[in-house]
Order: C-alpha cells, then sequence, then structure tokens
C-alpha cells in the first residue's frame, strides 16, 4: 500500500516537470536539427547538448525543456523511438528532475 502510494506521488510530481533527457543521438546532431523534431510537440524553451568534459564535443545525448508539463509528457509519448539523423532516439523526463521530486518527498520516497 504505501510503495503504491510512493509511486502515485512521485508520478503526479515527475508530471508537474517539464524537462525531458533524450538519449541515443548521433554525435554530429545540432542543436537545430533537435528543436525542429521537438518543437512538434509544443514550445520549447531551450535545449542543452551534453558536451564531452575534455574534448567539448558532442557525446549523444542532450535535455529539452518545454514551458509547459503537457508538451513535456506529449513529446515523452510520441517522439520516443523515433528516428534523428539516422539515429532511433531515447526520451524520457530529466534524472535530475528525479531527484528534484524525492527531494520533495523525505521519508516517503
Amino acid at each position: 500500500r504505501d510503495q503504491h502510494f510512493k509511486a502515485n506521488m512521485e508520478e503526479k510530481l515527475l508530471k508537474q516537470r517539464n524537462t525531458l533527457y533524450v538519449g541515443n543521438l548521433f554525435i554530429y546532431t545540432t542543436e537545430e536539427q533537435v528543436h525542429k523534431l521537438f518543437s512538434k510537440s509544443g514550445d520549447v524553451t531551450r535545449i542543452i547538448i551534453g558536451l564531452d568534459k575534455t574534448k567539448k564535443t558532442a557525446c549523444g545525448f542532450c535535455f529539452v525543456e518545454y514551458y509547459t508539463c503537457a508538451d513535456a509528457e506529449h513529446a515523452l509519448r510520441f517522439i520516443n523511438g523515433t528516428r534523428l539523423d539516422n539515429s532511433i532516439i531515447r526520451t524520457d523526463w530529466d534524472a535530475s528532475r528525479m531527484k528534484a521530486v524525492r527531494a520533495q518527498l523525505p521519508g516517503i520516497i
């Protein structure tokens, strides 16, 4: 019963988030290409391309932030598994957002 409550609370808080993690990007995929695809699901606030710490080159992932949670959820459902620049991309909620959700529920999660 407690596990069910925890899962429901976590899901509700996650749905208030608006940032997605996008993985399996081709390393030469541009921010413009990502924006073109993800803006089909709603208004994109910003895109952050993950960079290699030493080489400062793209390393195959990014974060896409939307103005609304609904737009982010729409992208999560409909863009996940699509092909971008010859790679099948994976979308998920931003893991740092999961940490923020858990921080809001001390003692519960």
